[in-house]
């Protein structure tokens, strides 16, 4: 039966023919400007180093704060800040997660491993401040999230 029930509920996480699935299909008319601009900074900025593969992302483990400690400039620090560490009790894995894959990012707030965070916008910002060493002007933040809204794809009914 716990098989079963994984099964259903990893099955229910695959949502397809999201806009840019389609995009990726050939359609070029799939995404707005907007929104392939957004790709192309997503890409640009170096977003996609990490948030890569099928799933963008949820295929590696990467240290929260490259450019700085998140936890620690946030406040509060927990043991759960620690991540990995918690687990493998390796040095080298403190502040280690695994890197979230972003179809459905529109749909799954708060985010990061805290919970602490709202909005897409602010967490664009924050991963670029963190593990890209850069602060993204409003334009391309706004750019980029309106790219990720085209990751939510179709959900399909399971009974």
């Amino acid at each position: 039966n716990v098989e079963d029930a994984i099964f259903t509920f990893e099955r229910s996480l695959f949502t397809p023919n999201s806009k840019f699935d389609q995009f990726l299909r050939g359609d070029a008319n799939a995404l707005t400007n907007n929104e392939k601009e957004g790709y192309r900074r997503f890409k640009a900025y170096g977003c996609a180093t990490c948030h890569q593969g099928m799933l963008l992302g949820g295929n590696l483990f990467q240290k929260t704060g490259i450019f700085g400690n998140y936890a620690q400039d946030r406040g509060n620090e927990t043991d759960a800040d620690f991540g990995r560490f918690n687990v493998t009790g390796n040095e080298e894995d403190r502040y280690v997660f695994k890197v979230p894959g972003l179809r459905n990012i529109n749909e799954t707030a708060p985010y990061f491993h805290d919970g602490d965070v709202e909005t897409l916008e602010e967490s664009v910002k924050l991963m670029a401040r963190y593990q890209l060493g850069r602060s993204i002007n409003q334009t391309d933040v706004d750019l980029i999230v309106e790219f990720l809204k085209t990751l939510t794809g179709e959900m399909e009914v399971i009974s």
